[in-house]
C-alpha cells in the first residue's frame, strides 16, 4: 500500500503536548519508511548527562527481542533449524524440552520462567551469561501465554549453537550491518557514551548482563529506526512470515519480538528506568517510537496508548497483555 503523508504540524503539536503533559524526558521518532525520521524532543532536565538524543546510545531492553527473532528466522531460511525444532535437541536436560519448540519460545508459550538471584557484578560475556541462565530458570510444562525474558535468552543460545559463532557476531553479520547500523554490548560502552537515568551505572550493566538476547545491548534511537525499517518492514517475505502468526481479529498475538494485531505491530521495552515503546502500521509503514529515561513502567503503559491514539487517530481498545 502507498505510504501515508508525513505527519502534519497539528499532529506534531499534539504529540509534543502529550510529552509535556506527561513530563517526559525523551524523544519521539515518527513518520513512514524513510531512513531519517522526524524527531520530537521534550527534555525536562538541564543535566546534559540525562538528555535523550537520537544519536546517543540507549539501552533498548526488550526492543532487542525483535533482533533475536529475525536472527532465528534467518537460520530457518538457511535450513539450520525450523520453528518445530524442539529445545531438547540442544539441551536435553531441560524439563519438558521435547515439548518446547522454537515457535513456543518465539511466542512466549514455552512454560519457562526466569529465576534470577541477585548479582553483585555484571556477567562476563556470552558463555557466562549462558551458564548463569541455564542454572536459574523454571520449566513448568504449562504451554500457555507467559511473557518471560528467558525465552529469548534461550533463542540467543540456540543462535550461538546453530550458527557456530557468537550470538552478537551472527546478529551483526547477518542482520545489523546489512541494515547499516550496529549495537554495543553492556561490556563495550563507557558511562559517558550513554544517556543516563536515575540508576547507578553498575546496576544497569549488571541488570543488562542477565538479558542475553533480550536486553543486553545499547543502540541509538536513530539506528533502531534504521533496523526496524530496513531489516524488518522493508523485507516483505520476512514481514509476511511474522504477520501470518496473527490470531483472531481484535486479538493480539506475540511472535518473534513483536505484538501483532493487524494492521498494527507493537512493542515495549523497560529496564532500570529506561523505557521505549513503538507502534507501526505495517501496511502504510507509519511508525512512532518513544525513548525516555524518567518514566515508571505504569507511566510508560499509559503514555504508549496516548501516543498511539494521537499519531494514528485510532481509538480501539487498548491491548491487555503485559509486556516489557
Amino acid at each position: 500500500m502507498p505510504v501515508k503523508a508525513a505527519a502534519g504540524q497539528q499532529q506534531v503539536a499534539d504529540i509534543q503536548q502529550v510529552l509535556r503533559e506527561n513530563k517526559v524526558n525523551g524523544i519521539v521518532l515518527i513518520d513512514g519508511h524513510v531512513h531519517n525520521p522526524r524527531v520530537i524532543s521534550n527534555q525536562t532536565s538541564d543535566d546534559p548527562r540525562l538528555v535523550v538524543k537520537a544519536d546517543r546510545l540507549f539501552p533498548i531492553a526488550s526492543f532487542q527481542k525483535l533482533m533475536t527473532g529475525i536472527a532465528i528466522e534467518r537460520l530457518v531460511e538457511q535450513g539450520k533449524l525450523s520453528l518445530a525444532t524442539p529445545l531438547s535437541r540442544y539441551w536435553p536436560s531441560i524439563p519438558h524440552g521435547h515439548q518446547i519448540s522454537i515457535q513456543r519460545l518465539m511466542m512466549h508459550t514455552s512454560g519457562l520462567t526466569n529465576q534470577e538471584p541477585p548479582l553483585n557484578r555484571p556477567l562476563g560475556g556470552e558463555k557466562e551469561q549462558e551458564h548463569y541462565l541455564l542454572r536459574h530458570y523454571r520449566s513448568s510444562g504449562h504451554f500457555t501465554w507467559n511473557y518471560a525474558d528467558i525465552d529469548f535468552s534461550i533463542l540467543a543460545m540456540i543462535i550461538r549453537t546453530a550458527s557456530r559463532r557468537s550470538y552478537r557476531g551472527f546478529l551483526n553479520q547477518q542482520i545489523l550491518r546489512p541494515a547499516g547500523m550496529q549495537v554495543k554490548s553492556y561490556q563495550q560502552v563507557r558511562p559517558g557514551q550513554v544517556t543516563r537515568s536515575g540508576d547507578d551505572w553498575g546496576q544497569l550493566q549488571t541488570a543488562m548482563s542477565k538479558e542475553l538476547g533480550a536486553g543486553d545491548v545499547f543502540c541509538t534511537p536513530q539506528d533502531y529506526w534504521r533496523f526496524y525499517h530496513r531489516a524488518f518492514l522493508e523485507q516483505p517475505h520476512l514481514l509476511r512470515r511474522f504477520i501470518a502468526k496473527h490470531g483472531p481479529a481484535g486479538k493480539e498475538t506475540y511472535f518473534g519480538g513483536t505484538y501483532i494485531e493487524p494492521p498494527y505491530l507493537h512493542a515495549n521495552g523497560y529496564l532500570s528506568g529506561y523505557s521505549c515503546t513503538l507502534y507501526c502500521n505495517y501496511r502504510t509503514k507509519q511508525t512512532i517510537m518513544l525513548f525516555a529515561n524518567n518514566l515508571s513502567y505504569s507511566q510508560l503503559r499509559s503514555l504508549s496508548g496516548q501516543l498511539y491514539h494521537t499519531y494514528f487517530g485510532d481509538y480501539r481498545e487498548e491491548q491487555s497483555q503485559i509486556n516489557n
